[in-house]
Order: C-alpha cells, then sequence, then structure tokens
C-alpha cells in the first residue's frame, strides 16, 4: 500500500519528466538553450546511468521514503556538469570532531554552510554552494526533513504482524476439515468412526466398507447420539478486513487520498471529483518543489557552465525558466477537453496555458503544425489534388473545380 502511495506520487508529480524552457529575450537563444539541456538531460548523472526525467522520479521518491534528498553539482570525468545523487542517511556528523547539526553546519544566521557526506572510508565536506537539498518543508526550525510517510511506518508494521498471525491462524482452522460430536465428547476405541488403522465394524450397523463396494464414494457409519459435521473457519472475519482498512486509511492521511491510492469504489461522482482534486493539489505542490529546489537550480548550473565555457553565447535573462509538467489528473477529460477548446476560442484562457495543461511545449507545438500544414500545401500541388482531401478528407471532394465562367465586357475585352 505505502509503494502504490509513493508510486503514484512520483509518477502523477513527474510522469515523463518536468522539463524547463528558456524565457530569456531572445528566442533563437532559447531554442539552442534547450536543444543544450535536452542532449545534456540524456546522461546527466555523474556514473552516465540515469536522465534527468529518472533523476527527478529518484528524488521524488527520496522525499516520501527517506524525507530529503542531496544533489552534489559536480563533473564528470570529461569536466562536464553532472549531477551526483547522494541518499539521506549519507549526510550524518561521522566520526569528526567539528560541530553539524546531523551533519550540515550552519552559520550565525542558521544557513547552512557545508554538507558532511559520510563515505566508505570517512568523511568529507562539501560546500553549500555546490549542494542541493530538496525536501518539503514543514516548519522553519528543522535542519533535516523526516519522512513524508513517517506517520504511517508503526501502521504499515502493525499490518504486517497482524497479516503474518492471521495467515497462520487461517491455516490453522483449514487443517480441521470436520469435526465428530459424541454425548460424552470422547471416542472410544469400538467406535465405528476409526481415524486411523483397519475401519472398525459393528454388529449393530452394517459394514461401511461393504457399502462402498456396492454404492460408491464414502460412507460413515456412525454411533446414536454422533454427528459428523464440516468445519467452518470464521477467520478472517469482516472486522478484521475492517480494522486492516482502517490503519490504512490512517496511513495515508497527509500524503494522498486513501480512496486515490487503494479503492474508490466506495465513494460517488461528486465524492470521486473531490479526491481527485486533492491528489492534484498534492501533485501540484511537489511539482513547485522539484521546481523551485531541483529544476532551477540545476539549469541555472548547467546552462551557466556552458556560457562559461563558450557553447552558448551570454544574453540578457539567460538563467529565467519556466517549466512544462506533465498532463493533469482529471475525471472527465472529454468534458473538459471542450470546455477548453471554448475558453482558448474566446480568449479567456491563452494557448500557450493549454499547451502547458497537456504536458506540451507551446513552441515546439506550432513548429510542429508549421511543418504540418507546409508539408499539406506542397503535396496538394505537387500532386495537383484538392487541398479538402489532404487536410478534411471525409469533406473533400476528387472532382476538380470547374474554370471559373466567362464574363462579358465592353468591347469584346
Amino acid at each position: 500500500f505505502v509503494r502504490e502511495m509513493v508510486s503514484n506520487m512520483a509518477i502523477y508529480s513527474t510522469g515523463d519528466g518536468i522539463r524547463p524552457q528558456a524565457q530569456s529575450d531572445d528566442p533563437e537563444w532559447n531554442r539552442k538553450a534547450e536543444a543544450y539541456f535536452r542532449g545534456w538531460s540524456a546522461r546527466c548523472e555523474v556514473t552516465g546511468r540515469f536522465s534527468f526525467e529518472e533523476v527527478q522520479s529518484l528524488v521524488c521518491r527520496g522525499m516520501d521514503v527517506d524525507g530529503e534528498y542531496f544533489i552534489h553539482l559536480t563533473r564528470s570525468r570529461l569536466g562536464l556538469a553532472a549531477l551526483q545523487l547522494i541518499e539521506s542517511h549519507r549526510i550524518g556528523d561521522g566520526n569528526t570532531a567539528a560541530k553539524s547539526y546531523h551533519g550540515i553546519t550552519l552559520d550565525a544566521w542558521g544557513a547552512p554552510v557545508s554538507y558532511r557526506v559520510i563515505e566508505d572510508k570517512g568523511a568529507r565536506e562539501l560546500p553549500a554552494q555546490s549542494v542541493l537539498h530538496v525536501f518539503e518543508p514543514e516548519n522553519a526550525t528543522s535542519v533535516r526533513n523526516a519522512p513524508t510517510i513517517q506517520h504511517s511506518i508503526n501502521h504499515i508494521i502493525d499490518e504486517m504482524e497482524l497479516i503474518a498471525l492471521e495467515k497462520h491462524a487461517v491455516k490453522d482452522n483449514c487443517d480441521v476439515t470436520r469435526v465428530l460430536k459424541t454425548e460424552t465428547g470422547d471416542l472410544k476405541d469400538d467406535s465405528d468412526f476409526a481415524i486411523e488403522g483397519d475401519q472398525a465394524t459393528a454388529s449393530e450397523a452394517s459394514s461401511p466398507a461393504s457399502l462402498q463396494q456396492i454404492t460408491g464414494g464414502k460412507l460413515v457409519a456412525l454411533k446414536p447420539n454422533e454427528s459428523l459435521d464440516s468445519f467452518e473457519p470464521k477467520r478472517p472475519s469482516p472486522t478484521f478486513t475492517g480494522f486492516l482498512e482502517h490503519l490504512r486509511r490512517d496511513s495515508a492521511l497527509g500524503v494522498l487520498p486513501y480512496e486515490f491510492a487503494a479503492d474508490s469504489s466506495k465513494v460517488g461522482g461528486a465524492g470521486v471529483r473531490l479526491v481527485v482534486a486533492k491528489a492534484d493539489r498534492r501533485f501540484s505542490y511537489r511539482q513547485m518543489i522539484l521546481i523551485q529546489r531541483l529544476i532551477k537550480p540545476v539549469w541555472f548550473y548547467v546552462i551557466g557552465d556552458a556560457i562559461a565555457r563558450g557553447e552558448l553565447p551570454p544574453v540578457q535573462g539567460w538563467w529565467k525558466i519556466s517549466c512544462v509538467c506533465p498532463r493533469k489528473l482529471s475525471v472527465d477529460a472529454g468534458r473538459e477537453a471542450q470546455q477548453n477548446r471554448s475558453d482558448v476560442e474566446m480568449g479567456l484562457k491563452t494557448i500557450s496555458d493549454h499547451y502547458e495543461e497537456l504536458g506540451a511545449d507551446f513552441g515546439e507545438e506550432l513548429e510542429r503544425r508549421a511543418r504540418d500544414a507546409k508539408m499539406i500545401l506542397e503535396t496538394a500541388t505537387k500532386y495537383g489534388v484538392p487541398l479538402d482531401m489532404l487536410w478534411k478528407p471525409s469533406g473533400g471532394s476528387a472532382v476538380p473545380a470547374p474554370p471559373p465562367a466567362a464574363v462579358d465586357t465592353p468591347n469584346g475585352a
């Protein structure tokens, strides 16, 4: 259940990656910078194993499981800008004598000065300017941050133990299939109900072995005041399953709505919309944290390094960006799509906002539309077919347009 919550937070917050868009005054430079950043993003991690989109997902998961994540802005073996992922347990006091607060050295105003990384053979200090501390702040005085699922941990441990005990009890109950009820509650040695050994015979009853040869199946001869009943186990009981649901609901509070993460069958239409709206707000807040604490500083570092090395020319406002997030969560996709089209046509919403809600880049979409329109025009001219046959095949016609009618003019002109 917790794995599902953590996975949903990462999938719906980062999706296929939050993409930065340059917002300088030079459109041509913006396209070059975005192309450079996309090329760098393919293998941005210092070991070359992860892309920038995967880094976003790892950081988002780490914020829920560990409470925080640390990114070291460093360089690869080739001297290019790279990111080093440092998990939460790698930042600590270590065995050094220098004073720090859980691995973070602060100045007189409480600002981080350095981060102490615990390595296999000791510890080293990293300057605060080269480390990104990504977390969701809950109070102003805390130096480190607790996991988002911190209040869920005890419930989950209890649930695992209860389920293990209940499974053992169910197996133990299922081991008993039938119960022989007698008047005294004891089984005599001469009883017709033989548990082991050869089946006993009784003078006052027919032999079960003989009857089985005649009728087939299995027959059991019982004495008076005896009955053979099937055992019906009562575990797990509905009370137990309801108790597990209570533990999960309490575990989900503060992370994601329980109905979104586990079971939405008990809520109606209005309830589903409320649940989706609450979940979408959580995803939007997580995206804001990632943009402010991860994506913007990484853009500043990577593009600034490219300008310093001469890969890109310096322009005014090169550090300004906006971010395109994954498509927003929706319940009524068809109705909202129609409403979006109406808002765009009426001018209540810009086309760029519409594309950003879909997780697309407005500039890229315009380029694609222009290329498609140009290809349609060139193809129609090349083969001499009406434009409607390529642009609107359902409304076009294969019959060529008739020539214009002759018009009488004075003096036969």
